[in-house]
């Protein structure tokens, strides 16, 4: 039994400043706010293999995975736990010179977890709408220069 959360976002920001932004999820502490921990495990620079142990408000502490990492169009992180989730993030230039995201969640429950998967993957539709509207706030409101403005 696996869910599928898909969610389509644009943002008036460039796909490179969105990727550098959001594909780092040491940055997801200042932008979501059920995120209550995150800390990156592996040495050098973000890419495929790097891992981070993180903690939302909604499971316990889990070890998350980067296994695609294609700047600036995409990227993919894999984590286990009660749920095991393979999130791909894609970014599409538009006309406007922004971004158009699309995050695409995998969810599969294991063990006991399965019994309140159905209540629960609901709650979590909601949450990641939410989350991705976050990202987007985070990213246009941003007033350096890494996260360069759409004219």
């Amino acid at each position: 039994m696996t869910a599928v959360i898909e969610n389509t976002i644009e943002i008036a920001r460039t796909p490179e400043a969105v990727f550098d932004y959001l594909a780092d999820q040491g940055n997801e502490l200042h932008w979501n706010p059920d995120c209550l921990s995150m800390q990156k495990l592996t040495p050098g620079p973000l890419g495929i293999g790097t891992r981070f142990r993180a903690k939302w408000k909604q499971g316990p502490i889990i070890e998350t995975e980067c296994t695609r990492f294609d700047p600036p169009r995409s990227w993919q992180y894999t984590n286990g736990g009660p749920i095991s989730v393979v999130l791909t993030v894609t970014l599409e230039g538009i006309a406007t010179g922004g971004t158009r995201m699309t995050s695409h969640g995998e969810w599969t429950p294991h063990g006991w977890f399965r019994v309140v998967f159905p209540v629960f993957i609901r709650v979590m539709r909601r949450a990641e709408r939410a989350t991705v509207a976050n990202a987007r706030r985070a990213l246009e409101e941003r007033r350096d220069e890494s996260a360069t403005a759409v004219a």
